[in-house]
């Protein structure tokens, strides 16, 4: 019987069309996620007028939703790794979007709380799960740029709800934005459709079938024997908590998951705020939605550049040279200055923290064994949300306290640091591509394989 590593050919094979497909199916459902999970800072100044809330009520309902978004993380990594990156991916769609929905309908801040916790719950299953399935299908020599990619959906998001804000918050409410997030549901059929199950997850289930039919648009030069059998390294291992600290792993594992809960705390924290601190500084409400567009901007029009220096200068040299810029730039916004250079510093620190997020999910894919990645980025996104549940809060309770811009800006400054210092702590001798390496277990030619 002829055996065949699917991993080593997806490995090996250039790109083809069907790389596109699995990378639009990802960044598609992962906008939405992304809109929905900050528009909320883009309507904050009129729900703090339309609903009499104070500042810290405000942040208090941002960490709600954030916090939700924790479970989710957590059984949205388990669920990925054991029923499936697909099935994951497109419930967590539909529970976001009729969270979403939900948020549009609310008449008061209890409820509205309430629903974006049901958002949440959906929008924190999605990420790890997309990041893992890109990282699975994209050949070695693109992943990292593929993945960091892939993750500028979340900016896309970003980019999307500021406009929407610009274009319908004054015409027709708060509750239009968030209308307009819940048409993610539309999506659903064409990701049921379009859509692959992980490679290594078809190897567990026997889904020759459908395995073939990868095959075919991956290796379309390549002619698989009627008998042929396929494998995948360890995907035959049950995916657990415990295996993320395995092969000398821990000490890496707990630092990635300190730079998520850090970097989290800052992203959340300055997409819930921004547009008031800039209006604090001496801009006018559009002009806020200005700048808040410009930290979604940066970092998305970035983050494939960002994935191209990683691939050629390696992860941790950029992580630890962006997370450095990042503690310096937000730490300018403290300082008055004209719309265009706040457009400039904001741009600089959204490619510097959520740019830099991006590229750690695709560190973490290249770093950790398949079967375990989606739990470790689950658990890490979960902790990082965590920090995200914080980073409104704080700004909130800053902001009640009539801190001044310095104080405010430096909370979020400081974790980037931190951030910096962990990554540089990283040991990378004891990845999962750099071991397997070292093992010589390299990817065999395509004549070898059946």
């Amino acid at each position: 019987m002829n055996v065949i590593n699917v991993k080593n050919l997806i490995d090996e094979a250039s790109l083809k069309f069907y790389h596109i497909q699995v990378f639009l199916c990802c960044i598609v459902s992962l906008s939405f996620d992304g809109y929905d999970l900050v528009v909320y800072g883009a309507t904050i100044p009129l729900l703090l007028s339309q609903w009499s809330m104070s500042p810290a009520y405000a942040g208090f309902i941002a960490s709600c939703g954030f916090g939700a978004s924790v479970f989710g993380a957590i059984i949205g990594g388990a669920l990925g790794d054991k029923w499936g990156r697909k099935n994951t991916i497109i419930s967590s769609v539909i529970i976001f979007s009729i969270g979403t929905f939900a948020c549009a309908l609310a008449n008061g801040p209890v409820w509205f709380a309430i629903a974006r916790i049901g958002s949440g719950i959906g929008m924190g299953m999605t990420l790890q799960n997309e990041v893992a399935l890109v990282s699975e299908y994209f050949p070695r020599k693109y992943r990292q740029t593929a993945v960091s990619t892939v993750a500028t959906g979340m900016q896309i998001g970003g980019i999307m709800s500021a406009l929407a804000a610009l274009w319908l918050l004054v015409p027709y409410g708060w509750s239009s934005v968030y209308y307009f997030g819940s048409l993610a549901i539309f999506a659903v059929p064409f990701l049921i459709k379009y859509m692959p199950e992980a490679p290594w997850m078809l190897v567990i289930k026997n889904k020759d079938h459908q395995l073939r039919n990868v095959l075919k648009h991956l290796r379309p030069e390549m002619l698989v024997p009627n008998d042929a059998s396929f494998v995948y390294p360890k995907a035959e291992e049950k995916s657990s908590i415990a295996k993320v600290f395995a092969d000398n792993r821990a000490l890496s594992a707990l630092l990635f998951w300190l730079v998520y809960f850090m970097n989290v705390f800052v992203i959340y924290g300055t997409n819930t705020w921004i547009p008031k601190l800039m209006m604090d500084a001496g801009h006018g409400f559009g002009a806020s939605l200005i700048i808040y567009l410009a930290l979604f901007l940066g970092a998305g029009i970035a983050s494939p550049i960002i994935g191209y220096l990683a691939d050629r200068f390696g992860a941790k040299r950029i992580s630890l040279l962006l997370y450095s810029i990042a503690f310096v730039s937000i730490l300018l916004l403290s300082i008055p200055m004209e719309l265009y250079l706040s457009v400039l510093v904001v741009a600089v620190a959204g490619v510097c923290t959520m740019g830099t997020q991006n590229l750690t999910h695709a560190y973490i894919a290249q770093y950790f064994p398949p079967t375990v990645k989606s739990t470790m980025m689950g658990w890490g996104l979960a902790l990082g949300r965590a920090g995200g549940l914080l980073g409104p809060l704080v700004g909130g309770v800053l902001l009640a306290m009539k801190a001044t811009l310095f104080q405010s800006f430096l909370a979020f400054a400081i974790p980037c640091l931190i951030s910096a210092v962990a990554i540089a702590l990283v040991q990378e001798q004891y990845g999962y591509n750099t071991s397997r390496v070292k093992r010589s277990d390299r990817p065999i030619p395509i004549d070898r394989v059946v």
